[in-house]
């Protein structure tokens, strides 16, 4: 990690001046080796190693602009006895640790340096910011048996606390973590005896909180809040995790799938409908494109816009976003063979005026104005485009997020404002963008909209809510992509372009609910399980099963009443057969009738479910 320009952070009371670029030595990837204490085990906390969070970040998402953020990277180190705030024990002077907590083991005191890498997202985008908490933590341990050669034993987070002053970003910064303070933190540490040291392997879940101010001249004047999220620190080599849900159940841990193209997504999740909380039950390694529960934070989010004082909305709707929750787009051609780019889009941060030209000149500030082709208004404005990268095949390994500022024109359909719902179609005229001096891509055109031949209709709806007006809208976009890789990147000789479709959309679902998302092999169909419990909340599961099942009804191999009548009704329609005699055409006439129905049904309750036609 290298410091380019300006920076500055206390220690101790004490502001220092980063002034010169230098570079801090990199112990991620190395063991954490402490030595024996003359007692056949190591003084804790682990003096010289430091935790980091390998897969995941900590995020600020409370209080900031809409559809952004703050991702900070975390770097736990540099820890220091005693600690300057208090503790439950008080251990002897230069030394972390003495008998207690609630653990019945040990309780560990020190100091230690948080380092936050920060970068900002969506309208923070071009936010970087290295942070440095000093933060005073107790930590519980459990038992061990010094002289053991492997001891392993369950840790706690029971105190950690910091906070920034002087900061030009953040004139209030404070960071929270640990049981006491009703953010429960558990781990567990493993040492392992080696030639008179001890290897540390070492994580926790850390439930943190993570407060903040805006100072007057930054970016982040006038936001403030309060989040509270989880992230797992390691440090070592712990031993590797099954796929699965977290501690807390909020999302499923970043693991390495057998297969590189998969990842670790939710399968199984309880909801509880009233409230809207989810906790995940059971997670599998698939293709994120594969048949799944998507977690509420997936789906579209409401988008609520101000009347503009006409009884009906401006538009483009400020402060919402588009996605494409089902989809992604590709780049296909010109790629090594078997390898693909996927590109999540997110459509959002639109601009009055926009940067091209348009077919009508709205009032500055004004994105619309009579006019289009659908005999209502144009709108001309510029927007964000984020589109996610990740390779797949040969380019696996590659990903990328890119920010594409588009210029764009809509067409919308007359409206009657006044009305409590306006419906009305739309049009992507026209979207227009390109990339400029990035590492991968020396060449990265996107376009869409009917004037360039690639037609993008769409459809609005704006409903009266107390004042305001709900949007909920789609485009089927009709996109081409055209790049070429540059010189010492992976896509370094390639280059083409490629025309493809996808729904963009934005609205609400009032209180979201996980869904099953995602497609399945060919002859299988993404299915909903759905249980309900005795206390209110249900139980869904998302699985490809045959398409034979949608005949049977619980997929279990038997037919009952309650499944024959479906699976009739898919003989008529000749849907399926197995090619061994004991199939909907029972006369073999090219044809399904119901005197073939009869035998059939029959054959059913003795005969293994008939496969789909090839």
């Amino acid at each position: 990690m290298r410091f380019t320009s300006n920076q500055s952070f206390r220690l101790a009371g004490v502001t220092v001046s980063l002034l010169m670029p230098f570079a801090l030595p990199a112990y991620a990837a190395d063991p954490c080796l402490v030595p024996d204490n003359g007692d056949g085990t190591a003084a804790l906390p682990p003096v010289g190693c430091q935790y980091t969070a390998p897969n995941d970040v900590m995020y600020i998402t409370e209080g900031l602009p809409i559809g952004s953020t703050l991702e900070l990277v975390p770097t736990y180190s540099d820890f220091t006895c005693p600690g300057f705030g208090p503790c439950t024990v008080v251990p002897p002077q230069g030394i972390c640790e003495a008998p207690g907590g609630t653990l019945g083991g040990d309780t560990h005191c020190y100091t230690a340096l948080l380092q936050l890498d920060v970068t900002g997202t969506g309208g923070l985008a071009g936010f970087n910011r290295i942070l440095f908490v000093q933060v005073h933590v107790e930590v519980h341990t459990a038992p061990r048996t010094p002289g053991d050669p492997i001891q392993s034993f369950d840790t706690g987070m029971f105190r950690l606390e910091g906070e920034l002053f002087g900061d030009p970003d953040f004139c209030t910064f404070r960071v929270r973590a640990g049981s006491d303070l009703g953010l429960p933190s558990p781990g567990h540490m493993t040492l392992t005896e080696q030639s008179g040291n001890f290897q540390v392997d070492s994580f926790f879940d850390v439930t943190y909180q993570i407060e903040f101010v805006g100072c007057p001249g930054s970016v982040l004047e006038g936001f403030g809040g309060t989040t509270t999220n989880a992230i797992r620190w390691e440090t070592g080599d712990p031993p590797p995790q099954d796929c699965g849900p977290n501690f807390d159940g909020t999302a499923c841990i970043a693991v390495d799938c057998p297969d590189p193209n998969e990842q670790c997504v939710p399968r199984c999740v309880n909801v509880t409908p009233a409230t809207g909380d989810v906790s995940i039950l059971d997670c599998d390694c698939r293709s994120r494109l594969e048949c799944r529960v998507a977690l509420p934070d997936e789906l579209p989010l409401v988008c609520i816009v101000p009347d503009n004082g006409n009884g009906t909305a401006a538009m483009p709707p400020a402060g919402c976003e588009y996605t494409a929750p089902d989809d992604v787009m590709y780049i296909t051609e010109g790629l090594p063979a078997d390898s693909t780019l996927e590109l999540v889009p997110t459509y959002s941060d639109f601009i009055c005026p926009g940067f091209g030209p348009c077919t009508v000149v709205p009032p500055q500030g004004v994105c619309e104005a009579p006019g289009g082709t659908l005999g209502g208004d144009a709108h001309c404005y510029t927007a964000l485009l984020r589109l996610d990268v990740t390779g797949t095949g040969g380019l696996a390994g590659l990903n990328r997020i890119l920010f594409v500022q588009v210029h764009a024109e809509v067409h919308t359909a007359p409206r009657s404002p006044g009305d409590p719902v306006q419906s009305f179609d739309a049009e992507m005229f026209r979207l227009e963008g390109e990339l400029f001096g990035d590492p991968d891509f020396c060449t990265f055109r996107v376009r869409a909209g009917s004037d360039l031949g690639l037609p993008s209709p769409g459809h609005m709806t704006l409903t009266e809510q107390g004042g305001n007006f709900q949007v909920d809208s789609f485009f089927d976009v009709a996109y081409q992509i055209e790049f070429v890789g540059c010189p010492g990147s992976v896509l370094e000789g390639f280059g083409g372009t490629t025309t493809n479709a996808i729904r963009w959309e934005l609205g609400g679902y009032g209180l979201p609910l996980p869904a099953c998302v995602g497609d399945c092999p060919l002859g299988m169909t993404c299915r909903e399980d759905v249980v309900q419990n005795s206390d209110g909340t249900y139980d869904l599961c998302c699985d490809c099963v045959p398409i034979a099942c949608s005949g049977d009804a619980n997929c279990d191999g038997q037919i009952d009443f309650g499944d024959i009548n479906a699976f009739v009704a898919a003989l008529v329609d000749g849907i399926y057969c197995d090619g061994s005699g004991a199939n909907a055409d029972v006369n073999e006439n090219g044809s399904v009738g119901f005197e073939d129905i009869n035998p059939f049904v029959a054959l059913l309750t003795q005969n293994p479910l008939p496969i789909p036609c090839p």
